[in-house]
């Protein structure tokens, strides 16, 4: 399988994102395929399964994840969570021996400060994402061998009710920062979804707007699909409220004071009201992380 750079296969990319844009999934998805059937390329096919989740092809995507994951240098978390690989993308500090496993939404700005703190001395201003990725780039990790291969290392993971979470993500990313129109600018609606939802149609269509936007599903993914099934295989595992126990645990590993750091107080923005239904339809749709995770939450 082809990975590198083609400048068919690039053009031909720019076409289907084009048709894309203007809601042609169909004749997108025939424009990949026919490409396909000369360039057996990763571009390619890392685009079909984006095609294949717009036309709810949910199993048909995840099966071309499979097929490719590990043709690709550095699959996205959401693309490892796809494939249901093994593997997951861990920040791997090993100045400190500390082995980090970021779940979206679940304080993770907060936490990434502080680890950039204990390596470098200084905050990362609302920036901790990417300056913590230049100094602990990702290391993709088999979940199965952690502890053999990490039996020394302090391994965590923060987790959240997939609720909070959920609320998280619509108050931050979807009312303050505007993610969506920001993936399709210029647009009100994508697919016949409302780029500002209000929270109550955004549940309601939540497995649909999973299907449409990236940035969306990755920040909603299942905590299982993203960590796995197995809370053993972590050291420590605690909730966004444990942060001030986490802090104490991370300066007592690095040997760095890590000073209080909280980022990003998302139930500080938007006010909603819950619709109890529609919120308990959504947790159905997690119920392998309350299985995995439920009692940490």
């Amino acid at each position: 399988m082809d990975k590198g750079q083609n400048e068919q296969v690039s053009a031909l990319v720019e076409q289907a994102q084009a048709l894309l844009y203007d809601e042609a999934a169909e004749e997108a998805h025939a424009l990949i395929r026919s490409g396909l059937e000369v360039h057996d390329h990763v571009r390619l096919w890392r685009f079909l399964r984006r095609i294949l989740l717009i036309l709810g092809e949910e199993e048909e995507a995840a099966a071309v994840m499979k097929r490719v994951i590990d043709h690709i240098h550095a699959p996205t978390p959401g693309e490892l969570a796809l494939a249901s690989s093994p593997k997951s993308a861990f920040t791997r500090l090993q100045k400190h021996k500390m082995l980090f496993l970021h779940i979206p939404k679940c304080g993770s700005t907060t936490i990434k400060d502080m680890l950039y703190y204990s390596l470098t001395g200084a905050r990362g201003e609302g920036h901790a994402h990417s300056l913590l990725a230049k100094e602990a780039p990702y290391a993709y990790e088999d979940r199965r061998t952690l502890g053999r291969d990490y039996a020394d290392w302090f391994k965590f993971l923060v987790v959240r009710d997939p609720i909070a979470r959920l609320r998280s993500y619509y108050r931050f990313n979807l009312v303050f920062t505007n993610d969506l129109s920001k993936e399709v600018p210029g647009r009100e609606t994508y697919f016949g979804l409302d780029l500002q939802p209000d929270y109550d149609t955004f549940l309601k269509h939540l497995p649909r707007y999973r299907q449409i936007f990236r940035t969306l599903r990755a920040h909603t993914n299942r905590l299982s699909d993203i960590a796995g099934h197995d809370p053993a295989i972590f050291d420590w595992i605690g909730t966004v409220r444990a942060m001030d126990e986490l802090r104490a645990r991370l300066s007592a590993q690095s040997g760095v004071d890590i000073p209080p750091i909280h980022n990003f107080r998302s139930h500080e923005m938007a006010t909603i009201e819950p619709n109890q239904a529609l919120e308990a339809q959504a947790r159905e749709q997690y119920g392998a992380d309350y299985a995995a995770f439920g009692q940490y939450f």
